[in-house]
């Protein structure tokens, strides 16, 4: 059957439900489409319409069809048209692997945090190609990877600088509990870390005061 005799059907059905669709909504372009397919309903030719409404013959044959198959939630739909891909699905493999286990410091960049500012300038030096920041972020994301607030970097220190700090910590003194007491294990001699609990700094107090005056004496 003819589109425009299905179409010039289904006008007596629809007419209440155009009058809400269009004075619901003010865009033009949808409003556009709506114009167009009551046209059709009115008599005018596919050719007509489209000198009309200056729309091409494709767009208008497509939007009439996603009507007739779809009524006006397909018709005011928005149209999402596929992104073209820069990168080949193996060359975003490969960009995986280097945002997840490299370093920018291996490509030349003075950092070791991965930005989508940093990658552009890795994915020229590899492929030749400019991707933004918005197609980035997307890849990012479909990567795994969380949108987390950029802090001061540091890279790995040296080994020399490494076993100095091992060094030293080794070189802390270390404590065990005695009774009620903490001393340093490489130190017995040295004063007790007591505690203060509530009288604990009287009786301390009063043995010192003991053990001077033995000493004096």
């Amino acid at each position: 059957m003819n589109r425009r005799i299905r179409l010039q059907r289904l006008a007596p059905r629809d007419q209440k439900q155009w009058n809400k669709a269009f004075y619901r909504h003010k865009e033009q372009r949808l409003r556009r489409r709506l114009l167009a397919l009551k046209a059709i309903w009115d008599g005018q030719t596919l050719a007509a319409v489209c000198r009309t409404q200056h729309v091409g013959r494709k767009s208008l044959e497509r939007w009439l069809d996603r009507y007739l198959h779809g009524g006006f939630a397909a018709l005011l739909a928005p149209e999402r048209r596929a992104v073209p891909q820069a990168l080949s699905p193996a060359q975003r493999k490969v960009l995986k692997y280097i945002v997840r286990h490299k370093t920018p410091a291996d490509y030349g960049i003075d950092s070791y945090q991965w930005t989508a500012r940093r990658a552009p300038s890795v994915i020229e030096q590899k492929w030749g190609i400019h991707l933004g920041l918005g197609r980035l972020y997307q890849l990012f994301h479909q990567f795994g990877l969380s949108h987390q607030k950029v802090h001061r970097d540091y890279g790995p220190a040296p080994p020399a600088s490494r076993a100095a700090v091992v060094a030293a910590l080794k070189k802390r003194p270390t404590y065990h509990r005695m009774g009620s007491s903490w001393r340093w294990m490489n130190s017995p001699c040295a004063p007790s870390r007591v505690p203060v609990t509530p009288g604990r700094r009287s009786i301390r107090h009063r043995r010192c005061k003991a053990m001077n005056a033995a000493d004096n004496a």
